[in-house]
């Protein structure tokens, strides 16, 4: 009854739509289309109901986009640890669940005193991700844990590892979220979010087909693949690139006919790196900080990792970035209710086309690498990824592209700070903009 004084205003045409904005812009065309070049994307300044395509690459009619959550958009709000030493680490793993955190990446870098590091935390509560040095630790961790803990935990181990014949007895006994599929790495070196989806699906796919051959069931197999994540920094393009994600390998399992609809669940950390963040500038990169997690959250992951903006400085992050960004993730999710309502922008037309056409261009590019030799894969993603990373930086001397404080209204203040030499992944440096810049 109360939605009966709509059918009193005539419905407006998509065509109708667009004449009174051609009419308010004075006849520029130009403004009603995006056309963006990091991204390879063009896209509608304005969406209608009649422009809305049929979503070709959904998987019957299973709730892809959105993920598997129905009530709610919870997510784990995490932290990651590299242990240097086992009571440092424990003291920083209890201090961070004290402030909030409820997730935990650890990563071991030589034989661990687990029983020291994990001593008084409440495993059974939290979601605990662990990367370890040798693949024969997992038995021992294992052993520790117990089964009703281990459900509550996943492995940071690759495809490669899958020819160690320790990893192959344990995923054999356990279907734990063991393989993770990066594409975080490839973020940092400068992708875009289609190269990014493309990447993680042909690594994905081939971490499947060796799970099927050690005689696993599709099932069992879908259950030990996770994903790892980077945010970029275009707002609603990672939001429709999380939700592609989700949608595609929905896409490549129904071709293996899963019998349990659980098995399309697609398990996603995301994380927020430092392409775009400044050391000369601190206080842009909470704004920075704070829109890319509104993208993640709003893409629908499950776990989100906050990297305080100094972590890869020459000095290291210090206790109060640290709690800074834990605390971003804390406002959105107690404060500013993010978490309240599942999927918040289906339904959106922007971002529903944005997610159908993302999801086109990203299967498109799987289906032409995933057929080539891994070795030809290499060259070709170390070719795409630089040549993006050369564009991105081009853009931001020319001042194509603006990032405040990094090529743009510079802070007056002098930071002694600088960054730490990088990274590579693949043959593949990461990417500091800053460093490019000034």
């Amino acid at each position: 009854m109360t939605q009966e004084w709509i059918s009193e205003f005539n419905p407006a045409s998509e065509e109708q739509w667009k004449s009174q904005l051609l009419k308010e812009l004075k006849g520029d065309s130009e403004k009603l289309q995006v056309q963006n070049e990091l991204e390879e994307l063009n896209y509608s300044t304005f969406y209608h109901p009649d422009s809305q395509k049929n979503q070709a690459l959904n998987s019957d009619s299973l709730p892809i986009a959105r993920g598997f959550q129905k009530s709610t958009n919870q997510w784990r709000n995490g932290i990651q640890i590299t242990i240097k030493d086992e009571k440092g680490a424990n003291r920083k793993a209890l201090d961070a669940l004290m402030k909030g955190c409820d997730f935990i990446h650890f990563i071991s870098t030589r034989a661990t005193n687990w029983q020291q590091t994990l001593d008084g935390i409440g495993l059974a509560f939290i979601h605990t991700t662990f990367s370890l040095v040798e693949p024969n630790d997992l038995r021992e961790l294992m052993a520790l844990l117990g089964k009703e803990k281990m459900h509550h935990c996943s492995f940071s181990f690759t495809k490669n590892d899958l020819t160690n014949n320790e990893i192959k007895d344990l995923i054999k006994e356990s279907q734990l979220p063991i393989i993770q599929i990066d594409g975080f790495y490839i973020n940092q070196c400068g992708a875009n979010a289609i190269q990014e989806l493309a990447f993680v699906l042909v690594q994905a796919h081939s971490s499947l087909v060796q799970l099927l051959e050690l005689g696993l069931s599709i099932d069992e197999a879908a259950a030990c693949i996770h994903f790892r994540l980077g945010v970029g920094f275009n707002y609603l393009v990672e939001i429709a690139k999380f939700r592609a994600v989700k949608l595609l390998w929905a896409n490549i399992l129904k071709q293996y006919s899963p019998v349990h609809k659980c098995s399309y669940n697609c398990q996603i950390t995301a994380e927020i790196g430092w392409v775009n963040k400044s050391l000369k500038d601190p206080n842009t990169n909470l704004l920075r900080q704070t829109t890319e997690a509104m993208s993640a959250i709003l893409g629908g992951i499950d776990r989100l990792i906050i990297h305080p903006f100094d972590a890869c400085s020459l000095d290291g992050s210090s206790e109060f970035t640290e709690r800074i960004a834990l605390n971003i993730s804390n406002l959105l999710q107690d404060e500013s209710y993010f978490s309240a309502v599942a999927d918040p922008l289906g339904g959106s037309y922007a971002i529903e086309s944005l997610t159908e056409e993302i999801s086109v261009q990203g299967w498109n590019l799987f289906k032409q690498m995933d057929a080539l030799p891994e070795e030809i894969q290499k060259l070709k993603w170390k070719e795409l990824v630089e040549n993006k990373a050369k564009q991105r930086i081009g853009f931001l001397r020319s001042s194509k592209s603006i990032l405040v404080g990094i090529n743009k209204f510079m802070s007056p203040a002098k930071e002694n700070s600088n960054w730490a030499k990088a990274n590579t992944f693949e043959n593949m440096n990461f990417l500091r903009l800053e460093t490019e810049i000034q």
